[in-house]
């Protein structure tokens, strides 16, 4: 079975875990201007730099996340992981300024606020980011594991990548909060609909996080599945028949339980989740239309009824 497809699914978000695509220049607009008299600039306090300074930062940090998902899709983690602690670094030195800047005016405190609200938001989505590739990691090696047949070192490997998943959703619901503080009908006209498009991305994110942990849940049995098929092909290959066929048929209740909760994804409104649902369901519908034919076959054979045997191993379908 190939994890590449489950990989893409893992990657959260039309655009991402978090809006990944979204080019963070639509959320500022630079300097605040204001219609004011030489003398009244010289009496007010403008935090016009500090401003610039920030949107330079969390802008520089919003292009490096951009590439994330790609990396994450081809298993390049480690450049994902060089890519984040870029970013954190930006958010946090963008914090940073904007935490000691005031001013006498109040659009520029207003976005002093909105910048501070994304900054922070920005770092929860690093962090959940960070969490998202932990959990890969663990899934690409729950997979190598039960390759090579080290079935409970595969089950712990899924247990982690769960646990990874939901730090990775804690995060993600903590940046949610924090940008569905800013009303979009507050912000500048020309930033409005990017507000609301980051919003909706989280939601969405979200929603596929939860579906994404139903189909990793999936996977336990589909692996305790794989666990059975192995241990029915040993007991074959030393004609322990009546054993082999138990374990088929275990490897085949399995796979059915497996399949029944992936079922209910493969209508997903989300075609990273539906897509890879039908495509494992696909998988377990052609496991379980060849196991009872093993089973059938070796539980002739422990009969000595070699040629009924016969006629059941001819009608696997080779998968």
């Amino acid at each position: 079975m190939r994890n590449t497809g489950i990989r893409k699914i893992i990657v959260l978000g039309k655009n991402g875990l978090v809006l990944l695509g979204l080019v963070s220049v639509m959320f500022f607009s630079g300097c605040v201007e204001n219609e004011v008299s030489a003398a009244e600039v010289e009496n007010k306090l403008s935090a016009a730099e500090e401003i610039d300074t920030s949107f330079l930062l969390i802008n520089s940090a919003e292009s490096r996340i951009v590439s994330i998902r790609q990396d994450i899709e081809s298993g390049t983690y480690t450049t994902a992981k060089t890519s984040l602690k870029a970013s954190k670094i930006d958010f946090e030195e963008a914090l940073k300024i904007l935490n000691d800047t005031s001013s006498d005016y109040e659009e520029e405190n207003q976005e002093i606020e909105r910048y501070k609200t994304l900054a922070e938001s920005g770092l929860d989505r690093v962090s959940s980011l960070e969490s998202l590739l932990i959990a890969m990691e663990h899934f690409d090696k729950s997979f190598a594991y039960m390759y090579s047949e080290e079935f409970n070192l595969s089950k712990k490997e899924l247990d982690k990548t769960n646990e990874a998943l939901n730090d990775s959703a804690v995060s993600l619901n903590s940046a949610k909060e924090k940008v569905f503080t800013i009303d979009p009908n507050s912000v500048p006209v020309e930033q409005k609909s990017s507000i609301i498009l980051l919003q909706d991305d989280l939601e969405t994110s979200e929603t596929m996080h939860v579906e994404v942990r139903k189909m990793i849940n999936g996977m336990y049995p589909c692996m305790d599945g794989y666990e059975c098929l192995s241990k029915g092909i040993e007991y074959g290959d030393v004609e322990k028949w009546d054993k082999a066929a138990d374990e088929f048929e275990k490897a085949s209740n399995k796979f059915s339980e497996s399949q029944k909760i992936l079922e209910k994804l493969k209508d997903s409104e989300y075609s990273e989740v539906s897509v890879g649902a039908i495509e494992m369901c696909g998988l377990l519908m052609k496991m379980q239309k060849d196991l009872p034919h093993f089973e059938a076959g070796c539980r002739y054979m422990e009969k000595g009824r070699y040629s009924q045997a016969q006629k059941e191993f001819n009608k696997l379908s080779g998968f």
